[in-house]
């Protein structure tokens, strides 16, 4: 008997990348209410400032407001296969209102192995 209970993906985003890979979140608050709220990708950390090499490095984006945007390459890149959850940082109301999604970071196969030693390839040959 075949259960008519499938895993699958949320109905929220699943964002994808493959073991090495670099990884940018960007965030942005174009209009709402005047409030702040924060962004937690868990199991990952960035500089608080990317471009200044001596920046903290920090677990959660606060103070994401109106008018403000963030970027935030995580630091150790896509390290470890699995699924991380991100989210809004107020667990009570904005992840009951969909504010949350997956971070899915695979093994690389074969056709993206394939695929970064031709870009080298093609960058050598470039040069």
């Amino acid at each position: 008997m075949v259960s008519q209970f499938l895993p699958s993906d949320p109905a929220t985003p699943v964002f994808r990348a493959y073991t090495g890979e670099r990884v940018v979140f960007r965030t942005m608050m174009p209009a709402d209410k005047p409030r702040n709220v924060g962004f937690v990708i868990h199991g990952s950390s960035w500089k608080e400032q990317p471009e200044n090499p001596h920046s903290r490095v920090i677990p959660m984006q606060g103070a994401i407001s109106i008018g403000n945007s963030f970027q935030m390459e995580l630091k150790d890149r896509a390290c470890c296969p699995g699924d991380y959850l991100y989210r809004s940082g107020s667990l009570r109301w904005d992840v009951e209102s969909g504010m949350w999604g997956i971070f899915r970071v695979m093994k690389q196969g074969i056709r993206c192995k394939c695929k970064n030693v031709c870009r080298k390839i093609m960058n050598c040959v470039g040069r």
